[in-house]
């Protein structure tokens, strides 16, 4: 049997990243520039990552680097941050452990609620960071760490 003539059919492609969509990023960086007027939008081969300076209240400012992870849409971000590393609250490789999945979404960032929100959890954790290296005291909710460092121990 002759195949018909006429158009065949499209070849497929796949969607663009969300980072690609203008949609989908203004909603996940809404805010963003009033908040945070030095972070920096990054596209590399694994995604986006958001860079900039946040001010620690009382405490002196950082750099900070927003990996965030997800193809279709944001599903989580990892923070790693310029200064002093001692935390009880720090993963290996430096990047900060702000909560544990199984908490209340009302104590964790969820990626619905934006890039700004994140980094106003990633300045409160800095200020909490900066407090326990000052005090010896961690001035917050914390969940119990598998062999958590002592203070003046890299995690």
């Amino acid at each position: 049997m002759a195949r018909p003539r006429g158009r065949s059919a499209a070849p497929f492609r796949a969607p663009p990243p969300w980072w690609a969509r203008q949609a989908a990023r203004v909603i996940f960086e809404s805010g963003l520039l009033t908040a945070y007027p030095t972070m920096r939008r990054i596209v590399g081969p694994e995604g986006p990552q958001y860079r900039g300076r946040l001010d620690v209240p009382h405490y002196e400012a950082r750099t900070a680097t927003v990996h965030v992870t997800g193809y279709d849409r944001v599903v989580g971000a990892s923070v790693l941050v310029d200064g002093p590393t001692q935390s009880p609250h720090r993963y290996r490789g430096g990047y900060l452990c702000m909560w544990e999945e199984e908490d209340p979404p009302a104590m964790r960032w969820l990626t619905s609620d934006g890039l700004v929100a994140l980094l106003d959890h990633v300045r409160l954790h800095l200020f909490r960071e900066a407090w326990w290296r000052e005090t010896g005291r961690w001035s917050g909710p914390q969940a119990p760490h598998r062999a958590a460092p002592s203070k003046g121990e890299a995690a």
